[in-house]
């Protein structure tokens, strides 16, 4: 599932805070215990991704890097204490100003 869109200048290195709070809501108690992020497909390795923070109920991705004009998709794949598996995308244009 496609979360967001973004728009980003090579030079640039941010954070990007994934809530998942209403998703784990549907079983009481249920967290984050781990996360996998990285690239799909991406047109090159300019583009760095890591979501080495992550709490509870919400995923920190950092993101630095990116070749001005291309699209990158960095996936997140959460697993939960109760099992579950989401994978979730989010989409990067980089683009010098």
């Amino acid at each position: 599932m496609k979360l967001a869109d973004y728009t980003k200048q090579p030079i640039e290195r941010k954070d990007y805070n994934v809530d998942y709070r209403d998703w784990l809501a549907s079983i009481p108690g249920d967290r984050i215990v781990s996360v996998v992020c990285g690239l799909r497909n991406p047109p090159d390795d300019a583009l760095i991704a890591d979501a080495s923070n992550f709490s509870d109920s919400e995923v920190k991705v950092w993101v630095s890097g990116g070749t001005g004009g291309c699209k990158y998709e960095v996936e997140i794949t959460i697993t939960t204490a109760e099992g579950r598996v989401d994978q979730s995308e989010l989409i990067f244009r980089v683009k010098e100003y």
